[in-house]
């Protein structure tokens, strides 16, 4: 039965090749779609995970990064010089976030933005991460008008140390270019000094949020009900509520690319069923010899479905190639072995699907009425 199969397949070349890059399509787009929804997650989770332990406070129904939150900045210092916080001074500090680009993503709402942060306290936004060249820290005795570059900023730009970048129609000197960073938004970011960048934007007096560092991790909680507390129309957010927003956001994006992936594959199950309908219509006489010469049903349902699953994995195997080319374009993550497997079974689910009732169909034929067909 299997000879038979792949003779037939082989016999309508041109329909076969058109179901097969149906298939291909179809498992391209799920593929994708798979890659770019653990991409999302993953720079999500790798963003948030620098601030485990941490809290901000900014503006109330401010997103993530606080692009869109505006605090004034004595009652930033006013919370920063609390005792009964508990706080890590050196680990805590007013921040401004100002948009120059708007990004593709929500978790990354800026191609180029610029994060203004106090001369001295770059670790509290930068931890360990150190400079691809120049400096990864601001000079406390000149600071002036400079700014180390994000890995990917410095990339767009075309600028490296030494060289100039303008910043809302500022000349601003280059002293460093950080490595690449687990944050999305340092990677896209132009740092600053806070005075300078307040100084650029007008905006004097104004920050968008403060990052606080308690001495003990295990009173995040604690102190972020206190803040909430004192300050109510302010929004005191934990790692944990950042990540619930930010899960929230990115749920419609990945729900959308989602569906675009079923879609693919619905739209090659019904390309499969129709190639293997008007296959079997054509063959409903060579179906009726089979049976007339003792060909079981069962066997004539096997064959049908493994031309379907011969379709789909011929339309499928190279998809999974044009998947992993596609990643490396779009510098994401690519399928692990879980997810490659589960796009395998997608893929043979949605051809045994397609070729389910063109089976039947085919099993159902009676040998006298095959033989009288034309």
């Amino acid at each position: 039965m299997l000879d038979i199969a792949i003779k037939n397949l082989g016999a309508r070349k041109a329909r076969s090749i058109l179901c097969i890059l149906a298939v291909l399509a179809g498992v391209f787009l799920v593929g994708t779609t798979i890659s770019m929804n653990k991409w999302m997650y993953g720079m999500m989770t790798a963003e948030l995970a620098k601030y485990m332990g941490k809290i901000y406070v900014q503006q109330g129904g401010s997103s993530y990064p606080p692009i869109d939150s505006s605090l004034n900045q004595e009652t930033a210092e006013a919370i920063l010089s609390r005792d009964d916080l508990g706080l890590d001074p050196a680990e805590s500090a007013p921040l401004a976030f100002i948009r120059t680009e708007r990004g593709m993503m929500p978790f990354i709402p800026a191609e180029v933005m610029v994060i203004g942060i106090p001369v001295g306290k770059e670790t509290v936004l930068l931890g360990t991460l150190e400079a691809a060249e120049g400096l990864n820290r601001f000079d406390a005795g000149e600071p002036g008008e400079v700014a180390i570059l994000g890995d990917k900023v410095a990339g767009k730009l075309g600028t490296s140390v030494g060289q100039t970048v303008t910043v809302n129609g500022h000349s601003v000197r280059v002293i460093g270019v950080l490595e690449t960073s687990s944050m999305g938004s340092v990677d896209v970011a132009v740092l600053m000094p806070l005075e300078v960048a307040q100084r650029i934007f007008a905006r004097e007096g104004q920050i968008s949020s403060v990052l606080l560092t308690p001495n003990d991790v295990q009173k995040t909680a604690e102190i972020a009900a206190i803040l909430r507390r004192d300050y109510p129309s302010l929004q005191i957010a934990t790692e944990d509520d950042l990540l619930a927003e930010a899960e929230k956001v990115m749920r419609m994006p990945i729900v959308y690319m989602s569906s675009m992936g079923v879609t693919g594959l619905i739209v090659a199950m019904i390309v499969i069923m129709s190639t293997m309908f008007m296959a079997v219509e054509e063959r409903t006489r060579e179906f009726g010899t089979l049976r007339a010469l003792g060909a079981r049903r069962r066997m004539i349902i096997g064959t049908v479905l493994f031309e379907a699953l011969a379709l789909a994995l011929v339309g499928g195997v190279p998809a999974l190639g044009l998947v992993f080319l596609m990643t490396r374009v779009m510098e994401t993550t690519s399928p692990d072995i879980a997810q490659l497997s589960q796009i395998v079974v997608l893929a043979a689910l949605s051809a045994i699907l397609g070729g389910a009732f063109p089976a039947w169909r085919a099993a159902r034929v009676e040998p006298l009425e095959a033989l009288r067909y034309e």
